[in-house]
């Protein structure tokens, strides 16, 4: 996949003498750097995500009446309809399978006792 790197922050603040000093280092250097860059560029991206953005209220009551004045919906797929926009709007916390049941090493297992 090409990327355009024009206008680009990381285009931006690539200069030639960065680029010459990653070519001159060592290749474990070099390693460093690159792991090193990567983690900043990767909690700085968490941090961003992080953040909180408000979520747009939604009036359910006036959005099921508008809803319902489509023509051709009735009030059996009406309720269909409202529950799947409830659905996605206030998702239910996933459960984990294994939640409460401890791994069991195979030191543990009671094969070497």
């Amino acid at each position: 996949m090409i990327v355009s790197r024009q206008g680009s922050e990381f285009y931006n603040n690539f200069t030639k003498d960065i680029f010459n000093t990653i070519k001159e280092i060592s290749d474990d250097e070099r390693g460093d750097f690159i792991i090193h860059t990567y983690e900043n560029l990767y909690n700085r991206l968490s941090e961003e995500d992080a953040q909180s953005k408000p979520a747009p209220s939604v009036d359910m009551a006036k959005l099921r009446e508008d809803l319902g004045q489509i023509r051709g919906i009735g009030g059996q797929r009406l309720d269909e309809i409202m529950a799947v926009i409830e659905k996605h709007l206030f998702p239910e916390p996933k459960i984990q399978e294994n939640a409460g049941s401890p791994e069991v090493s195979p030191a543990d297992s009671g094969d070497n006792a």
